[in-house]
């Protein structure tokens, strides 16, 4: 089947972890697949900012970022956004500072650390596309320009229990997406719902977009896509769930699922 849109996530599929860039053949096949007509969405964690800094030359016809959060144009043009509430955002501030947690909200230019700035510049050291978009926001007055897409922490399993224990009513949902490293997004936001709706905004139906990833929070975007693709470095049980299993990241192996299948 010709898939009219093929859906990618960033970190571990159209860029190996170990790396700060796609590969040039990466690179080669997405644009190849967009000259093809077929229309490229980035679904990822990410802000919109970082997303492009570590795609660099890759480039896509629309983003949904923050695990959904938002979603944007090419040329960023907020197409559809489900933002946290003051209250979900206090709630997360107030216990973050009380154990001195890094903690950082999710905006279109970048990452704004709330609490602890210098532990996630640690954090992220290695990862000079990453720096560039981490902005000092401890003087806590960005939201004052308008509420953030989503949020991340640095916190420990005892930490994240805590939390629920004290503001579980909210339904904050953790996806981890390192060992202590946590995105954290509205109940009603995942990357499923919001690409469905941009998918309805271009009157392609599910069944004609194909979606390629590595992430559990990938999981219900696959269920939901005509056909799926697995990066091989993905867990078990999402290379089980997909259609097929691409290489690894590393052995460019989204190169090879859109040589394969969609080209």
């Amino acid at each position: 089947m010709r898939y009219r849109a093929v859906i990618f996530d960033i970190d571990g599929t159209l860029v190996p972890k170990e790396l700060d860039a796609p590969t040039r053949r990466v690179t080669g096949a997405v644009r190849t697949l967009r000259e093809s007509g077929c229309k490229v969405i980035i679904a990822t964690g990410r802000s919109l900012a970082a997303a492009r800094e570590v795609l660099g030359p890759v480039e896509a016809d629309y983003f949904v970022t923050a695990n959904g959060g938002r979603v944007t144009d090419e040329q960023g043009k907020c197409l559809y956004e489900n933002p946290m509430t003051q209250e979900e955002m206090y709630a997360l501030v107030d216990y973050c500072e009380d154990y001195e947690i890094p903690l950082l909200f999710v905006y279109p230019d970048g990452y704004y650390c709330y609490t602890e700035y210098e532990a996630y510049r640690e954090a992220y050291a290695s990862s000079e596309s990453s720096l560039r978009v981490l902005f000092d926001g401890e003087d806590q007055v960005r939201h004052l320009e308008g509420l953030p897409s989503g949020a991340g922490a640095l916190m420990s399993a005892a930490q994240l229990e805590g939390f629920q224990e004290k503001y579980g009513h909210l339904g904050l949902r953790f996806a981890p997406y390192w060992e202590g490293a946590y995105d954290i997004m509205r109940a009603s936001t995942n990357k499923a719902l919001s690409t469905g709706k941009l998918l309805e905004m271009l009157g392609i139906g599910w069944e004609e977009a194909a979606a390629v990833g590595d992430g559990l929070n990938d999981a219900e975007l696959m269920e939901h896509a005509g056909f799926s693709v697995a990066m091989g470095n993905a867990c078990e049980e999402l290379r089980k769930a997909a259609d097929a299993v691409a290489p690894p990241a590393s052995e460019d192996g989204t190169a090879a699922a859109i040589e394969t299948y969609f080209l």
